[in-house]
């Protein structure tokens, strides 16, 4: 049995594989607004609507020396919109944000690493 391995992780920006990420590889995606929202009908039967307002926010550190650190601070200062993919290689399998701008760049000014924040509103064409 194979152990999963956070380093077989790939970000793909603007069809650019990045690298340079930080030394805990640490990366996060989480959903901002639920996938469902809650109805009641007028004969008292509830469902859940599908939410097409959710949104997803994907963050991921890099080192600062990192190559392609300067091409997303440029971005982020452009507001540039594009497509982000999440590839793991461990499973084989692709997560792909559209609409997806670039939200922040941070870190602390002396830290080894920054912290890149997309925001996106579709994953996976939904």
């Amino acid at each position: 049995m194979t152990v999963y391995d956070a380093k077989n992780i790939q970000f793909v920006w603007k069809g650019v594989t990045l690298t340079g990420t930080g030394d805990d590889h640490a990366y996060s995606i989480t959903q901002v607004n639920s996938s469902f929202t809650p109805y009641k009908g007028v004969q008292g039967e509830g469902l859940n609507i599908v939410n097409n307002n959710r949104q997803w926010i994907v963050t991921r550190t890099f080192k600062v020396d990192s190559i392609s650190l300067p091409m997303l601070s440029e971005d982020n200062m452009n507001c540039v919109e594009d497509t982000l993919v999440v590839r793991d290689l461990n499973t084989g399998k692709d997560d792909v944000f559209s609409e997806c701008v670039i939200e922040s760049v941070e870190g602390e000014k002396d830290a080894a690493t920054r912290t890149v924040k997309w925001h996106a509103l579709g994953r996976n064409n939904k």
